[in-house]
């Protein structure tokens, strides 16, 4: 609607001139991306695979929750909101998948996104982007991301495993698999309390420093109770 506009009427007017200038202006410093992420089509996908096989720590209120901080994150810097609004997405999709064949779900994850995307009017360059995006959000199998979306979405994903909801997510996840108080406080050691040390934007630190205390503060208390009884 707007560029039919500024078709419509003619260069000479100084006032529509300086009107596209701004709008040049503003596609370069946010991209059409901004306005082009189908997120209420890509979000009904989701919804749909993870409320049917979505169990323990990975459900679909989390993936609400990383698009959310991603989001927060990626409209602070130059990023690719309608390539990384797709990836924070779709990027859990394949973990009932992983349990059943044991092949990581940031595979089958960006394998199910590459079906889908193109109905939503994807293109391959773009649909690449965000298969690699998903690639690298698993910090856990030491692929680094290649591009500041694959460093956001990873580092979204870290934030939500800390503060008070990491906590409880965590302590989901470990009585699903049985594995108690002890379970807890092992995962806590050997992944949550360093996730705020491994983040790669300012940003995501920023948010991450309150919730790092949060869980630090719980976990030395747990300590501390268990070896009291």
């Amino acid at each position: 609607m707007i560029k039919t506009f500024l078709a419509s009427v003619t260069n000479n007017n100084v006032q529509t001139r300086r009107f596209k200038e701004s709008y040049s202006l503003l596609e370069n410093q946010v991209g059409r991306s901004v306005l082009m992420f189908p997120e209420r089509e890509i979000d009904a996908f989701v919804k749909q695979i993870l409320e049917e096989k979505g169990n323990g720590a990975h459900t679909y209120d989390h993936t609400r929750r990383v698009l959310s901080v991603a989001l927060e994150i990626g409209k602070k810097v130059r990023s690719n909101i309608r390539v990384l609004g797709a990836a924070s997405l779709l990027h859990d999709i394949g973990r009932s998948e992983e349990e059943k064949t044991k092949e990581s779900h940031s595979i089958i994850s960006g394998r199910i996104s590459r079906e889908f995307l193109p109905s939503i009017g994807y293109s391959t360059e773009e649909i690449n982007h965000i298969v690699a995006v998903i690639r690298t959000h698993r910090f856990s199998e030491g692929i680094e991301p290649t591009s500041i979306e694959g460093k956001i979405l990873s580092d979204a994903d870290k934030i939500d495993a800390i503060g008070a909801i990491g906590v409880f997510r965590a302590v989901t996840q470990v009585a699903v698999k049985g594995r108690g108080i002890e379970g807890f406080l092992t995962h806590a050691n050997e992944k949550l309390l360093k996730l705020a040390g491994l983040l790669y934007t300012e940003e995501a630190k920023r948010i991450a420093k309150e919730r790092h205390n949060v869980l630090e503060v719980f976990v030395n208390q747990l300590k501390k109770e268990t070896q009291e009884s």
